[in-house]
């Protein structure tokens, strides 16, 4: 009877180890799997993240304005592409500190006083100009430092105020003229009507001014937006038959000589109304300023890859001093002279824009005395184009 019990027992115990062995393995194999589990969600959080990481950074580094992160210390720990160009910082590794005083100033004070803190600054020789805003950062402690480049905002902001004091000093001249005319007509008009008479002629000219300077003042406003450009294949030389024929009433006058030389089959790809603005005020230009029985010519012609215009004339020339300047708005070599011919200071300005927009190129030689010589050039068709517009 005990044989049996033990027996049993020494059974029990053998099936109970066995049992035991086979629920470690189970338990070891769900260990196993659980951690490779883990690991992997692991590998795919740090996969994301690392993703996460590089998209922000490719973000910042494709933005225009500049991302620069100090240390608590002010010490550069990490610059965009952007930040590094506008500070001139390289491409290799961040300096123990950073070259502009500026900079590190309002990066101090936003530490400081733990509050966002902006200034704009000029950097030299550079002369650049930034708006920099810093805002404190609190694990770990430093500092962000955030950089727009607004120089040619500012020299846009520059040129449009100096223009609208420029327009509003033409513009005054003759209103006061027109104002004094106007009255002083009232009063001869009984008493003397010759007088009158003069005074209304006088009035006439200031009115037609003050009309030219509107025209060209709507001309280059529109010049001054791209979507205004309506392109389309151009034959050079018919525009500048059209504004030949315009002017040369204008010439006779003056006994002027037009001398032609009109190459046919001159194509560029551009707005008529524009370019025939910009033939227009290069010959309203040189005929204005060529004296009596002086001569004025034209050539359309093509060099190569360019379609050639240019306007020469035997007047009074430009001064070499005067010569980079003719093309800004308003700028006159002479101002006594130029507003008793009627000229508004804004006709090379917008043969200029007229250029620009048509991605060519705008030369000048003039002689004080002898006379000048502009010349555009402007990309030409090819001769695919040139037998569709023939067509």
């Amino acid at each position: 009877m005990i044989e049996v019990l033990l027996t049993a027992a020494c059974l029990a115990l053998a099936g109970a180890l066995i049992y035991l062995r086979g629920n470690l393995k189970f338990q070891e194999a769900e260990v196993r799997r659980l951690q490779e589990a883990e690991q992997q969600r692991v590998e795919l959080e740090l996969t994301t993240l690392e993703r996460e990481q590089r998209r922000s950074g490719e973000i910042l580094d494709r933005m225009d304005e500049g991302v620069l992160v100090l240390d608590d210390a002010l010490v550069p720990i990490k610059a965009t592409a952007a930040a590094r160009a506008l500070l001139h910082l390289g491409q290799g590794r961040l300096p123990a500190r950073l070259p502009s005083d500026e900079v590190l100033s309002v990066a101090k004070r936003a530490l400081s006083t733990q509050g966002p803190t902006e200034q704009t600054i000029s950097l030299w020789p550079a002369q650049s100009t930034l708006r920099i805003r810093a805002l404190p950062l609190e694990d770990p402690a430093g500092v962000a430092v955030l950089f727009q480049d607004v120089t040619e905002e500012l020299r846009t902001m520059r040129i449009r105020r100096q223009f609208v004091a420029n327009a509003s000093h033409e513009l005054k001249s003759p209103v006061a003229s027109l104002q004094a005319l106007g009255e002083a007509i009232g009063e001869a008009a009984r008493d003397d009507p010759e007088t009158a008479i003069k005074f209304a002629a006088k009035l006439t000219r200031e009115t037609e001014r003050l009309s030219r300077l509107i025209a060209d003042l709507l001309d280059l406003s529109k010049l001054e937006d791209p979507i205004n450009l309506a392109a389309r294949d151009t034959n050079l030389a018919a525009v500048a038959r059209r504004q030949l024929a315009e002017i040369r009433s204008v010439a006779q006058a003056k006994d002027l000589s037009l001398v032609e030389r009109l190459e046919t089959g001159v194509l560029v790809r551009g707005d008529e109304q524009q370019l025939g603005l910009m033939l227009r005020n290069l010959l309203d230009n040189a005929v204005k300023y060529t004296p009596d029985g002086g001569v004025v010519s034209v050539e359309i012609f093509s060099d190569g890859a360019d379609a050639v215009a240019r306007v020469s004339d035997t007047g009074i020339g430009i001064p070499l001093n005067a010569q980079s300047r003719v093309f800004e708005r308003f700028y006159r070599v002479d101002k006594d002279r130029s507003r008793g011919s009627g000229g508004t200071g804004l006709g090379l300005s917008i043969v200029k824009h007229v250029v620009e927009l048509h991605g060519g190129y705008l030369g000048l030689k003039s002689q004080l005395g002898e006379g000048s010589t502009f010349t555009v050039r402007l990309p030409a068709l090819g001769e695919r184009s040139l037998k569709s517009v023939a067509s």
